[in-house]
């Protein structure tokens, strides 16, 4: 029969593990399941760096958060529980880890289990300037919703802090003759559990070393006994 010691150390772990759990990182994932339908070439590379998109093209990428969502999310926004990103749309790669990408717009609709049903993606890239960005500098963008999208080397006409509360940001691009676009494409969303192993949280380690302390404090109570 175990001790009441043995038994507040598996009663501990398992409350360790259950925090640990929860804590798990979840990967929420764009596939694409059509290619773009329609584009538009630029015209003439008069400034930045022009580029096609194709018609055997199309948009994917994910997002991580640091837990999973909550259930029946309806259009939420979400930008600020993403910890990373990474997108593209067939010319554009955008990433959380390169400083010239921004998050304009991040909303969500979760199922009951809290995964991604549905979401509206619109994350740009600064092609041209340096930060803080000026006006008529180049930028890029994939919108991701029903049927998606992508913009490249368009002309930013106005600056401001995006919706996503992200600053830096370009509130307006213009389709000038030097940038070039394709739509139609659509994805499917799924949710999952991050691969890799999640941070534990503060209470966590706090636990874990309190039973590691008190397993060694038995192993050397049973050794002098």
């Amino acid at each position: 029969m175990q001790s009441k010691f043995q038994r507040w150390i598996s009663a501990a772990a398992i409350l360790f593990f259950a925090s640990w759990a929860h804590a798990q990182s979840t990967v929420h994932t764009a596939a694409s399941t059509g290619n773009y339908t329609s584009k538009v070439d630029y015209a003439a590379c008069a400034t930045g760096p022009c580029q096609n998109f194709t018609l055997a093209m199309g948009v994917s990428g994910s997002f991580t958060t640091a837990s999973p969502l909550p259930a029946n999310l309806a259009g939420a926004s979400i930008a600020a529980l993403v910890t990373s990103f990474s997108f593209s749309d067939g010319l554009t790669t955008y990433s959380s880890a390169d400083p010239a990408t921004r998050i304009y717009l991040l909303q969500v609709t979760t199922d009951a289990a809290g995964a991604v049903t549905d979401a509206a993606v619109v994350i740009s890239r600064w092609e041209t300037g340096v930060s803080p960005h000026a006006v008529n500098d180049r930028t890029s963008l994939m919108v991701i919703t029903g049927t998606s999208q992508g913009g490249h080397n368009y002309q930013c006409t106005a600056l401001g802090t995006s919706p996503a509360g992200t600053a830096d940001s370009c509130d307006l691009e213009v389709a000038d003759g030097s940038a070039s676009r394709a739509s139609g494409a659509t994805v499917s969303w799924s949710s999952a559990a991050a691969a890799t192993v999640p941070t534990l949280s503060e209470w966590s380690l706090i636990l874990a070393a309190s039973i590691l302390g008190l397993a060694g404090l038995a192993a050397v109570r049973r050794r002098t006994l």
